[in-house]
């Protein structure tokens, strides 16, 4: 591990280069840092907030990631619905849901590539449970 953790920014540049130049992107951050638990993450916080924010981007419609934004980095993983070749375009199902994801938000996140990765990110950290405090005297 190094001594100085990479930024959020500096994740987002290897993740989702492109939501740099998006003009929402501290809004984007912020709404991830909402969603997203520093204590549960520890040192991989910004990485998670990172892959947050851009999932949040690309949900939302952001222009620089999604749906439509004609961007390569696109990070849908539903199947494609539909093709057509004059003035091409491409239509994409709902992501595809793994029976292990268990609950909505896995749902949800199962829904782009960052998404995918946060929930791969998670499965490694571990919460710590700890008991505090005595027997009453």
């Amino acid at each position: 591990m190094s001594a100085n953790p990479l930024s959020i920014e500096q994740y987002i540049q290897a993740v989702a280069p492109a939501l740099l130049q998006d003009p929402s992107l501290d809004v984007f951050i912020e709404m991830a840092k909402e969603r997203t638990d520093r204590a549960f993450y520890g040192v991989k916080y910004n990485h998670a907030v990172a892959l947050m924010a851009a999932h949040i981007a690309f949900l939302l419609g952001s222009g620089t990631l999604g749906a439509g934004s004609g961007n390569a980095e696109g990070g849908s993983t539903g199947s494609i619905t539909s093709k057509r070749e004059g003035d091409l375009s491409v239509s994409y199902g709902a992501g595809a849901v793994s029976a292990s994801a268990g609950n909505l938000g896995d749902a949800e996140l199962s829904q782009t590539r960052w998404g995918i990765m946060l929930i791969s990110l998670r499965k490694g950290c571990k919460p710590f449970f700890g008991v505090c405090g005595g027997r009453g005297r």
